[in-house]
């Protein structure tokens, strides 16, 4: 998924952008217009969203955003790593991500949706 910004922020280098802001933003549902939420909703295939349990770095309000968004996709699968952080920084978050991504494409290719 793209990152979540406010439109207008948009074309900046996200080390010129407003942190407290961007914070405040994300942990909210975002009902507003946004670029990257309306691509999301005109997008027709299947979507795999991944969340990590303790990510510091994108709030549950930033996933749930997106999940909403996907209001044409033809499937829309959330999964949850446990205990893993945004960075994955543990052998066993790495290895249950891996094996999250391979059965979901195993899912995908052989259609047992």
């Amino acid at each position: 998924m793209p990152a979540l910004y406010r439109d207008k922020d948009w074309t900046l280098p996200k080390g010129q952008l407003d942190r407290d802001d961007l914070t405040t933003y994300r942990s909210a549902i975002v009902s507003e217009r946004n670029k990257a939420l309306d691509a999301c909703g005109e997008f027709s295939g299947d979507v795999l969203i991944v969340e990590s349990e303790y990510d510091d770095l994108v709030p549950h309000t930033t996933i749930a955003s997106y999940m909403r968004a996907f209001l044409c996709a033809r499937s829309v699968t959330y999964r949850l790593i446990s205990g893993a952080n945004h960075a994955l920084s543990s052998p066993g978050s790495r290895r249950d991500y891996i094996v999250l991504i391979s059965r979901w494409l195993r899912e995908m290719i052989f259609g047992a949706r």
